[in-house]
């Protein structure tokens, strides 16, 4: 069986230098699918890789996180070349000319997908509520009075109107503040994803913001300049920010 990682845009054959696929494949290797276009594939085995087995293996978190990393490693190999398009974890073909037909039957979506995240990375941002480090810096805020040698009734009441400011509406502003981040950096993107569900997924969750941005490679550095500038923007606030990348345009896959 043929494993699939992903599908490349390069003039030349790509080299595959000292890249490892999968646990129990074969060596990684590319298919020609003309016109500039290479699929990088391993041979599987039925036993390892046929249905049965993913179904048990999927019951395993690491079995799945070891095959998920080197399906990663592969597909990071190829962020250089002109356009790159992973293919999902666990896309299988039952040959090498299986694999081939089935990108000659969708290439015209392919070459259109190719086309929008060419020169193209992505870029992943997670904005967190940080109550306690909000409680701090409103703690910070009175430690002069706290230091006074006679502190007053009323700096007291206010610390602790404060205090009771963070759990009441400093959550719902650090909300509205993780959007206005969220739409400034889509200014320096191509396109953006937010993932709403993710930020909801819990009851009273304190991701405030889980978001792919595709960012023109020549641009990263700006990207990654807008990012830290908000963030220093919010010192103090609450809100932690986190970015990961550049990956592969794993949420961009599909045509617009």
């Amino acid at each position: 069986m043929t494993y699939l990682y992903c599908l490349v845009r390069s003039a030349r054959k790509p080299a595959l230098y000292g890249i490892t696929g999968l646990p129990s494949a074969g060596p990684v290797r590319v298919l020609d699918a003309a016109g500039g276009l290479w699929l990088i594939v391993s041979d599987v085995d039925a036993a390892e890789y046929g249905e049965e087995a993913i179904a048990a293996g999927l019951k395993n978190l690491d079995w799945v996180s070891r095959r998920a990393m080197a399906h990663e490693a592969v597909v990071e190999q190829f962020l250089r070349k002109d356009a790159l398009l992973p293919a999902q974890l666990f896309t299988i073909f039952t040959s090498d000319e299986r694999a081939l037909a089935h990108v000659a039957r969708d290439r015209r979506r392919i070459e259109a997908i190719l086309k929008r995240v060419a020169g193209h990375v992505e870029w992943g941002l997670r904005l967190t509520w940080d109550e306690q480090a909000a409680r701090d810096a409103v703690e910070e805020a009175h430690a002069p009075a706290s230091r006074a040698p006679q502190r007053s009734g009323s700096a007291y009441l206010t610390r602790k109107r404060d205090l009771l400011d963070v759990n009441r509406s400093q959550l719902a502003t650090a909300r509205t503040e993780a959007t206005a981040f969220h739409r400034s950096l889509q200014q320096h993107a191509r396109d953006a994803v937010r993932r709403t569900a993710t930020e909801q997924a819990a009851p009273g969750s304190r991701l405030l913001l889980d978001a792919a941005y595709l960012v023109p490679a020549a641009r990263a550095a700006a990207f990654r300049a807008a990012v830290r500038q908000r963030a220093r923007k919010l010192a103090g606030s609450g809100i932690a920010a986190a970015l990961t990348g550049p990956w592969p345009p794993y949420n961009f896959t599909s045509a617009k």
